[in-house]
């Protein structure tokens, strides 16, 4: 396991761009917090922030063969990140749908983070096959929301939990699963159910 605590942003870049699977991880959980604060800031709203955050990390870390150094990192990503809010909450006020009555696959966040070079179908069945080796109790708890449409009073009674319980669950399955998907889309499917397996180890 390579440890990259003491890595420079540009360090990681550099070995993001060559594919390597934990750096993106490590990149990815360095900014995350930032992100979300920098999307609850814009949209208002803290579960919308939770999925924006998720996309526009992933977005921004599949793209960075483009990132030319001319702006710190974080700048770069913030302009992403403000880019990507911006034009959800345009489509929000033009359709009036929230993001999470869609499908299942953009409801968990992840319906614009894929690779153009993958259909729909491939996606989806990365996701499904993610959702698989997750824990038994995080992959039964997503498909109870967001497979049959389980209210978070209902989950409540089902799990003998508080709202906040159920919902910070759901967060952290969630999370877990986005960073899963983000690995998959850039370092191939293999790669990421190995994560999972050296994480139950």
């Amino acid at each position: 396991m390579k440890t990259f605590e003491n890595m420079t942003d540009e360090a990681l870049i550099g070995r993001v761009v060559k594919r390597d699977a934990e750096a993106f991880g490590e990149l990815y959980s360095r900014y995350y917090n930032k992100v979300f604060q920098k999307c609850v800031s814009i949209v208002k709203d803290h579960d919308d922030a939770f999925d924006l955050a998720q996309e526009a990390l992933i977005k921004a870390l599949n793209s960075l063969h483009t990132f030319r150094g001319d702006a710190s990192f974080s700048t770069w990503l913030y302009i992403i990140v403000h880019r990507h809010c911006l034009e959800f909450l345009r489509k929000k006020n033009k359709q009036h749908i929230h993001p999470l009555t869609a499908k299942q696959g953009e409801a968990l966040g992840m319906d614009d983070a894929g690779d153009d070079s993958l259909s729909q179908t491939e996606l989806e069945k990365i996701m499904l096959a993610l959702i698989e080796s997750l824990p038994e109790a995080e992959k039964k708890l997503l498909l109870l929301k967001y497979s049959e449409g389980e209210s978070i009073e209902a989950l409540q009674h089902m799990y003998h939990l508080s709202a906040s319980a159920v919902k910070m669950r759901l967060k952290r399955a969630k999370e877990r699963l986005n960073h899963l998907y983000a690995i998959a889309l850039h370092a191939g499917l293999a790669v990421a159910l190995a994560h999972v397996h050296n994480q139950l180890v």
